[in-house]
C-alpha cells in the first residue's frame, strides 16, 4: 500500500534574520552598485534562485526551502544561523494572538485568514516602518480596493516589533475627542502607566504623544475618509477638525512609534508633511493581479473560464477585491460559475451587480460639482485625456479655473487614474460614471420646466470630432440608453421630438448667456432618432460638436449660427489616390482637378489643400520620415511636396507619359533617400 507523502513545509526569515540579510545587501549595494539597490533579476543572477524565490524571501509570506535561503545569505557571505528562519505560524495562530495577548488591542479588525498577494506592498510598508522609522503612513484607495485587510495582514507581520498595538475604526465617525479617550485608556492600562485621562482636548492630544514618544506603539486608523468632507477633497468635516490637528501633530512631532492610517482620500495635512526623504509617507493601493483575482474568486466555489476570459474580468474590475468578491457570488447565484455571461454584460457597458453601484454611489455623492463634472467628462471620452484636453471640453469659466484642483482632489479620492500627463477611469469606474450620466440627464429632460438643463448643457453627449471607434462607442452607451429610456418616460417618439424641439426654442430665447452642449445634443438626437430636419429652426444658437456628416441640411434655418467643432460631409471631386503618412497621422488624396488634400486622421480636418497638377492626381507618395510628399499625375510631371507648407520643393519633368506610381528608396551608401517611378 503506497503511503501518503509528507507535506514539506518550508520557512520564513526571522525579523533578525530578515535585517540581517538587508543590511548586508545594502552594503555590497553601496559597495558594488553605487547606492542603487539590486533590482529582483540582479538578485536572482547573485543568488542563483528564481524570481519567485527571491520575491518570497524579502516578503517574508510565502515559505521558501531552507536551502533557498542558505544560497541567499551565501550571496553576500552570509551564514544562515539557526535564529535567522522560522516556520510561518497558520493563520488561525495568528488569530489566537489577536484574542490572547493583552498589548495587542484589535477590536473588531477584519480576519484576514484569507489574503492573496499584496507581497509588494506589505514589502514596501515594512521598510517605512522597521527600517526607515516612518511615523505617520497612509494606505490609500478606492472603496473595496483592500486597505483594510493589508493594514490588518501587515498589524500582524509587524506587532511583535512594537509594546503595544491598537486598532481602530472610524467607520461611525466618532468624535475625535471620544476617540483619543478611547485610545489612551488602553495604551495607558497596557503601559501599566497612571490612569489619569485630562479634561481638554489639548491636553487629550498632548497625553497620547507622550506616550507614543515614550513608547514603541502601533497604532492603525481604519476608515479616516468618513470624517472628512464631501466638498474639498481631504478637509475635515464641519465639527471633525480636531482629527486634522491630529494628523498634523502624529506627522510633525518626532516619536518613535508608527501610525497607519487608511483612507479613500488624502487628508490634506499630510500632503506638506511627507516625501521621500521625511518619516511621512503614503502609498497608493492597486488592485489584485490576474492569479490573484482567481485564487479569490476559488473561495467562493467552482468557476468555469478560459484564461483570457480570466484576465479580461479581472482587468474589467481592475483587481478590486470587493468588486471581484461580489461578482464571484453573483456568478454563482445567477450563471452558475461561468464567467462568459458576465463578460457579455460588461462588453454592453452593463452594471449587473448593485453592491458595486451602491459602492461607486457612496463615493459619488461627496464630489463638487466640478469634480462630477469631470468625471461625466472622463466617461464620455473613454481614453485618457490630458489637462488641456479637459479644459478644451469645459464649457465655462469657471469650471476651467477650477479644472486643476479638481484633478487633483479627484486623485486624491482614488476615482481617476494618471499615466504620464493623462488621466482616465477604471472600466468599473467608467461604466458606473456612464450610467449615472444617462440617469441623470434623462431626469433633466423629463422633469419638471422650472428643472435646469445642468449636465445637458454642460456636457456633449457624444463628441463629434472624436475618433470613430470613440463617437461609435459614444453613440451605443451614451446616445441609444438615453433615448431608449426618454421614449419609456414620455411614450412616444413623437412626444420626444415636441420636448426636444421646446428644449431649442428654450436655447434661443438663453442664448445670451447659455454658451453650452444644448443645441449640439438636442440636434445629435433628432439625427440619431433620423428626424427630417427640413423647417427646423436653429437660428442664433450655439452648436457644438454636432456630426451632421450623413445629413440632408436642406430647408434648415442655420441664420447666425455658430458651429464650433462640428463635421459635415466632405465633397469630394472623384479621389484617384491617396496615401497614409508612416505615422498614421495625416491622409492625403489627389483628385481629378489636380487637386491634393491633407486630412488629420483623428478628427478628419483638413490641414492643407493646394493644386498640384492641372488634371488627374494618379499617385501620392508620402517619404519615410513622413516629411515629404510625391505626387504623379495625368501630365506626366512628379512634384515633392512639403507636407508642412504645400510648398512644391523640386518638379522632375523627365518622364514622357502619365505617372502611375512612385516610391521612395533609400540609398545605403549615401545615406540619402531617392525615389523611383
Amino acid at each position: 500500500m503506497k503511503q501518503p507523502s509528507k507535506r514539506r513545509r518550508g520557512v520564513i526569515l526571522t525579523l533578525k534574520g530578515w535585517d540581517k540579510f538587508q543590511a548586508a545587501k545594502t552594503q555590497v549595494e553601496f559597495d558594488e552598485n553605487g547606492g542603487d539597490s539590486f533590482s529582483l533579476e540582479e538578485l536572482s543572477d547573485r543568488t542563483r534562485l528564481a524570481l519567485h524565490t527571491i520575491s518570497r524571501i524579502l516578503a517574508r509570506l510565502e515559505p521558501v526551502d531552507k536551502s533557498s535561503l542558505q544560497f541567499a545569505f551565501a550571496a553576500f557571505n552570509l551564514e544562515l544561523c539557526k535564529e535567522d528562519y522560522t516556520r510561518p505560524s497558520p493563520p488561525s495562530a495568528d488569530l489566537e494572538i489577536r484574542r490572547t495577548n493583552p498589548q495587542y488591542d484589535w477590536q473588531e479588525a477584519p480576519d484576514v485568514s484569507v489574503f492573496y498577494g499584496r507581497s509588494e506592498e506589505l514589502l514596501q510598508l515594512r521598510q517605512w516602518i522597521l527600517e526607515e522609522r516612518c511615523r505617520l503612513v497612509g494606505l490609500l484607495g478606492i472603496g473595496g480596493i483592500g486597505k483594510s485587510t493589508l493594514a490588518v495582514k501587515l498589524g500582524l507581520q509587524i506587532q511583535s516589533e512594537f509594546e503595544v498595538m491598537v486598532w481602530r475604526s472610524l467607520l461611525n465617525a466618532p468624535p475625535v475627542e471620544e476617540q483619543i479617550t478611547n485610545i489612551l485608556q488602553f495604551l495607558l492600562w497596557a503601559l501599566r502607566k497612571e490612569m489619569v485621562i485630562p479634561e481638554s482636548f489639548d491636553r487629550k492630544l498632548s497625553k497620547l504623544m507622550e506616550c507614543l514618544q515614550s513608547n514603541r506603539c502601533l497604532l492603525i486608523l481604519d476608515n479616516v475618509e468618513t470624517i472628512l468632507s464631501g466638498g474639498q477633497a481631504g478637509q475635515c468635516r464641519p465639527g471633525y477638525e480636531g482629527y486634522g490637528q491630529l494628523l498634523k501633530r502624529l506627522g510633525e512631532v518626532p516619536h518613535i512609534s508608527c501610525v497607519l492610517f487608511t483612507s479613500r482620500e488624502k487628508p490634506r495635512e499630510i500632503i506638506p508633511l511627507e516625501g521621500d526623504r521625511t518619516e511621512v509617507r503614503s502609498l497608493p493601493l492597486k488592485g489584485l493581479n490576474s492569479t490573484e483575482g482567481q485564487q479569490l474568486f476559488q473561495q467562493k466555489g467552482q468557476f468555469t473560464a478560459t484564461e483570457r476570459e480570466w484576465q479580461e474580468l479581472i482587468e474589467h474590475y481592475a483587481g478590486n477585491p470587493l468588486a471581484l468578491k461580489m461578482v464571484a457570488a453573483g456568478t454563482q447565484e445567477l450563471f452558475n460559475g461561468r464567467i462568459a455571461p458576465v463578460l457579455e454584460y460588461v462588453k454592453q457597458g452593463i452594471l449587473i451587480f448593485e453592491d458595486i453601484r451602491d459602492l461607486l454611489e457612496r463615493q459619488f455623492q461627496r464630489l463638487s460639482t466640478v469634480e462630477e463634472e469631470v468625471m461625466y467628462w472622463l466617461a464620455i471620452n473613454r481614453e485618457p485625456v490630458s489637462l488641456a484636453e479637459l479644459t478644451e471640453d469645459l464649457v465655462t469659466s469657471a469650471s476651467k479655473r477650477k479644472l486643476p484642483p479638481a484633478i487633483k482632489s479627484l486623485l486624491q479620492r482614488s476615482l481617476i487614474e494618471k499615466s504620464d500627463e493623462y488621466f482616465f477611469l477604471q472600466p468599473v469606474v467608467m461604466e458606473y460614471t456612464t450610467q449615472r450620466l444617462v440617469e441623470r440627464v434623462c431626469q433633466e429632460l423629463v422633469g419638471e420646466k422650472s428643472v435646469r438643463l445642468r449636465l445637458f448643457q454642460t456636457h456633449a453627449l457624444i463628441k463629434a470630432t472624436a475618433k470613430d471607434y470613440i463617437r461609435e462607442t459614444q453613440k451605443q452607451l451614451i446616445f441609444q440608453p438615453l433615448l431608449e429610456q426618454l421614449l419609456l418616460e414620455i411614450g412616444s417618439q413623437q412626444k420626444l421630438v415636441i420636448l426636444l424641439q421646446d428644449v431649442i426654442e428654450q436655447q434661443r430665447h438663453q442664448a445670451a448667456i447659455l454658451t453650452g452642449y444644448a443645441a449640439g445634443n438636442v440636434l445629435n438626437l433628432l439625427v440619431h432618432l433620423q428626424i427630417n430636419l427640413q423647417g427646423y429652426n436653429f437660428s442664433n444658437l450655439t452648436i457644438r460638436q454636432a456630426d451632421l456628416q450623413c445629413i440632408n441640411l436642406v430647408g434648415v434655418n442655420f441664420q447666425n449660427t455658430a458651429f464650433d467643432r462640428s463635421i459635415f460631409a466632405t465633397g469630394f471631386k472623384n479621389i484617384y489616390s491617396l496615401a497614409l503618412s508612416p505615422d498614421g497621422k495625416l491622409l492625403a488624396t489627389g483628385d481629378i482637378n489636380g487637386q491634393i488634400h491633407l486630412w488629420q486622421v483623428a478628427d478628419r480636418k483638413k490641414v492643407l489643400a493646394f493644386k498640384a497638377h492641372e488634371s488627374w492626381i494618379w499617385v501620392v507618395t508620402f517619404s519615410p520620415d513622413g516629411q515629404t510628399l510625391a505626387s504623379g499625375g495625368q501630365d506626366g510631371l512628379v512634384k515633392i511636396w512639403n507636407v508642412q507648407t504645400g510648398e512644391c520643393l523640386k518638379t522632375l519633368n523627365k518622364h514622357t507619359r502619365l505617372v502611375w506610381s512612385v516610391s521612395f528608396r533609400s540609398f545605403t551608401r549615401t545615406h540619402r533617400s531617392g525615389m523611383v517611378y
